[in-house]
């Protein structure tokens, strides 16, 4: 294997580690809404997949700080490895609030933005597994469809729990409670269509 062929490795071994490491985590978050509070004790779990992308995180970037050869753009490395990490940031942002806001039983459409986070986060899985080869296989730009997808669903299912929260509650703290948890939620599926977005862009930039 010649030098440059090494190092390009090395970035899409990364890539792929951490969508890895991140669909962990969105099985732990997704396993905690359905069956909340009994699964109250596995929010620690949703940390430590997230320091564990952290970690990834800061390996890859200082990869890219100390490379001169890389597979693509430097620019679209730095941010694609950012928005994989902000997915992992908004998993445990949002697992910590089901504690933090000291929920009793979990709404339905907050199961579903848990699913659908799983399902975006379980199909960048298979996406990074194929992206060494991202100018030839299918596969990758096939994925990055379906995650946009997703993530339109998971506006109208947002969209559509804010409703039904403002229709049901009169309590103010119960709203604003509600409003922000799934704010998060949303915010974490958007996440994933960065993702998708960015790899779009390197399609783009090298076809």
């Amino acid at each position: 294997m010649s030098r440059v062929r090494h190092i390009e490795n090395q970035f899409y071994d990364k890539f792929a580690e951490l969508a890895h490491e991140i669909a962990k985590g969105a099985e732990i978050f997704a396993a905690i809404a359905h069956d909340y509070p009994a699964l109250k004790r596995r929010i620690s779990e949703v940390k430590e997949c997230e320091v564990r992308c952290d970690a990834i995180t800061r390996e890859t970037l200082t990869l890219l700080e100390n490379s001169f050869i890389t597979p693509f753009d430097r620019e679209d490395i730095n941010l694609l490895v950012r928005e994989l990490d902000h997915i992992a940031d908004g998993m445990d942002n949002a697992a910590a609030r089901f504690d933090l806001y000291d929920i009793s039983a979990m709404r339905p459409e907050a199961v579903q933005m848990a699913d659908l986070t799983l399902q975006a986060c379980k199909e960048l899985e298979v996406l990074f597994d194929h992206f060494e080869n991202f100018k030839k296989d299918p596969i990758v730009r096939e994925k990055m469809h379906t995650v946009g997808t997703i993530e339109d669903e998971g506006d109208t299912v947002s969209r559509q729990g804010l409703a039904n929260i403002f229709r049901e509650h009169n309590d103010a703290v119960e709203v604003l409670k509600w409003k922000s948890l799934l704010d998060t939620m949303e915010s974490t599926v958007d996440s994933c269509k960065g993702v998708a977005n960015v790899v779009r862009s390197v399609l783009m930039k090298n076809a």
